[in-house]
């Protein structure tokens, strides 16, 4: 996809302010059968518009493409001092890893307009895609010398390095743009929203605060710095931007869903439910359904279940299809070892999301705790063909074989558990335990001595797995040599 929306292009021309007027379908006609002898500059850059608008699911991509490239080559040569044209073929050869042949267009057009900046950005980019750090920053400083305080061309070269993924170039560009008072945010957050990679949103939150150092009270600032906190998981700073963005604006509804968001990850669930209840009062038109759900099970976190569930099943009467809900509603009664009342809800959800392994998982621990044997022995049978590599599913299969007397199917299940998910130190504990009281105490203890060495904060795991083991003084011994606390605790 291109990045040069249509007024990059419009501003090349002077004739025809109003945009291209003319027939298209003609425009091309004479265009694919060599009916006319030239074309005006704003005709080829119409004829560029229409063939690659098309590509976007085209049955027949290579002939769109071969035109569209075409009409760019003629528009170099026919028009040499027109940017645009350039611009475009420097970014399809750029996107194909055509260096060398891009510099040539380049050079080409920087001969006859040797001070434009877009020529001068799009240079800076190439060199940033080749990994000429110097040559690209050199480039991406001249033009911004050109650019001078030009603040409409600072946000659109913001947003162009942004479109190319060339992050490391935006922050001398944010931060003059900012120093100009240019619309900054809005570009930050379209590219925030855009990516999950945490490199690139750590890249972008200098620019933000660089906004933030101009304007201290501006509370859509605050927003974004703490929507980029959150995608970053790091939930303390994201609390800390958004309490200034709601100090500053009182009625900034998204930034007091998104703190919400932050204090429920940080396990401040008294707070999450002040949020709501307040947020309800004073904005009893505005939708806060976003966080409903935070505060149902704030209020189940902080011991007031039945409420939670009233808030629970009002959710589920205006969203029947809400899979979590219905996860979250069963994990009520479950908590409180209701396994009966919990298991229809649990169902449902498993029902609605069949590839949430978390959804099966617990359902199955549910049947076990409600003594359905065959239900549970068939779901995590299945479950294990389908999420293999979910530890959480090979170690509460084994902890119900093993306290239905199968001990032997329980050190089973446990090795393939491990033998898919090699890398978890819960099910290497498990299994030391479980070889040590199937009678195996010899490789009991080499296992847990393996465990031992990877991880040995985690040894008490096998304590609540079989208590009857803290009376062992061969794995007390063990475990002493490398971990100091007061294991008879244990």
């Amino acid at each position: 996809m291109s990045f040069f929306p249509s007024d990059w292009e419009d501003d090349d021309f002077d004739e025809n302010e109003d945009g291209f007027q003319g027939d298209v379908d003609s425009l091309v006609s004479d265009f694919e059968n060599k009916s006319r002898e030239s074309f005006t500059a704003r005709e080829l850059i119409e004829l560029f518009r229409y063939y690659t608008s098309q590509l976007p699911g085209s049955a027949n991509p290579f002939h769109l493409e071969k035109y569209a490239r075409m009409v760019i080559e003629l528009g170099i040569q026919t028009f040499p001092y027109v940017p645009i044209f350039t611009l475009h073929m420097v970014e399809w050869l750029m996107n194909e890893g055509k260096y060398k042949k891009a510099h040539k267009y380049l050079d080409q057009a920087t001969a006859y307009t040797p001070f434009e900046p877009s020529l001068m950005m799009i240079k800076s980019i190439l060199h940033s895609h080749e990994g000429a750090r110097k040559l690209a920053f050199d480039s991406l400083k001249n033009a911004l010398n050109i650019i001078g305080d030009d603040e409409g061309l600072m946000e659109d070269y913001l947003d162009m390095v942004l479109h190319y993924e060339q992050y490391d170039l935006a922050d001398p560009i944010a931060k003059k743009a900012v120093e100009l008072d240019a619309e900054v945010l809005p570009i930050l957050e379209k590219y925030l929203s855009k990516t999950e990679e945490p490199h690139i949103i750590a890249m972008l939150i200098p620019a933000i605060e660089a906004q933030i150092n101009k304007d201290p009270y501006m509370s859509e600032a605050w927003f974004v710095k703490g929507t980029a906190h959150m995608a970053l998981q790091q939930h303390n700073q994201a609390a800390e931007a958004l309490d200034y963005a709601v100090t500053i604006n009182e009625d900034f509804i998204d930034a007091w869903h998104a703190l919400a968001e932050s204090v429920y990850e940080l396990q401040e669930f008294n707070r999450v439910i002040e949020i709501y209840e307040d947020l309800a009062h004073r904005f009893p038109k505005r939708p806060i359904d976003i966080i409903e759900g935070l505060y149902a099970w704030s209020l189940h976190e902080t011991g007031q279940t039945l409420k939670s569930r009233e808030v629970y099943k009002r959710i589920l009467k205006k969203s029947p299809e809400d899979a979590e809900c219905w996860y979250s509603l069963g994990l009520t009664y479950h908590h409180e070892g209701q396994y009966s009342l919990a298991i229809p809800y649990l169902e449902r959800a498993f029902q609605l999301e069949g590839m949430e392994a978390d959804y099966g998982i617990v359902l199955a621990s549910a049947y076990f705790g409600d003594h359905q044997k065959d239900k549970w022995s068939e779901l995590y049978s299945d479950l294990s063909e389908r999420f293999p590599f979910e530890p959480e599913l090979w170690l509460d299969w084994g902890v119900a074989l093993y306290e239905t007397g199968e001990s032997d199917k329980a050190l089973d299940i446990t090795e393939t558990g491990l033998e898919n998910n090699p890398g978890s130190i819960q099910l290497l504990y498990r299994l030391s335990a479980l070889c040590y009281v199937s009678g195996n105490t010899e490789l009991g203890l080499l296992v847990l001595e393996k465990a031992l060495e990877i991880e040995p904060s985690e040894h008490k795991g096998i304590f609540i797995f079989a208590p009857e083991l803290a009376k062992s003084m061969k794995i007390i011994s063990l475990i002493s040599k490398f971990v100091q606390p007061d294991l008879q605790s244990e």
